[in-house]
């Protein structure tokens, strides 16, 4: 009777144990969707069965973009930039992507310069911001963020969680701070400008590895 009982559990016959599909999960990969822009079917799908599409948090603090260059070889060399990441997504994939940084860039710089008192800004907040950063080989900004941990002692402050020391906070340079993440922001901008297309100075900057295999026994 078991054995007829596990049969009937797993859809028995020559399923060979793979469970019977009796309900609808989510949405097929072949659903009919309406949407063919892909930002509008991100949405479609996201809003499927009563869904909701996340918001972004307001803004408390802009960001100022004052002296902030405008040519991509001067922002490459500010921002110091590793293009390699970006250069092996697809157009379409890197235009996308570059829509959502370029808002997030913003956000967390919010999320940092709320917190700011005197010179100092949330531990917290700040990793938040260096993940980010560094996510995409934003190495100058990173920069600023690790100086600012490396003036902290964080002995008082064990991490509670991953990344999560609360009561803790960290010097920052916000003047370098700011024009790093502004001219972040305006590189990647120019990219979202330009639909995904990579500005003339990433070229050289591209890390190309030939795919090659060496046998040093043969």
């Amino acid at each position: 009777a078991e054995r007829h009982l596990s049969h009937q559990r797993w859809g028995g016959g020559p399923t060979m144990g793979r469970p019977k599909k009796e309900e609808d999960l989510g949405p097929e990969a072949d659903e009919n969707w309406k949407s063919k822009d892909p930002k509008a079917l991100a949405h479609e799908i996201a809003t499927f069965m009563g869904g909701e599409w996340p918001t972004r948090p307001v803004r408390k603090v802009q960001l100022a973009a004052d002296g902030v260059p405008t040519g991509d070889e001067e922002l490459f060399e500010m921002t110091m930039l590793n293009p390699t990441l970006l250069s092996e997504m697809s157009l379409k994939t890197r235009f996308l992507f570059l829509e959502v940084y370029l808002e997030d860039l913003q956000d967390v710089y919010s999320e940092v310069m709320e917190t700011l008192k005197g010179d100092k800004v949330t531990y917290d907040s700040l990793r938040k911001f260096k993940h980010l950063a560094i996510s995409l080989a934003f190495n100058a900004v990173s920069d600023v963020c690790q100086q600012a941990f490396d003036k902290t002692d964080f002995d008082p402050f064990p991490e509670v969680a991953p990344d999560e020391r609360p009561g803790c906070v960290c010097p920052l340079d916000v003047k370098a701070f700011t024009q790093q993440t502004a001219a972040a922001v305006a590189l990647v901008k120019m990219m979202v400008d330009a639909e995904g297309e990579l500005p003339p100075a990433a070229e050289p900057r591209i890390v190309r590895v030939e795919k090659k295999f060496y046998y040093d026994d043969i």
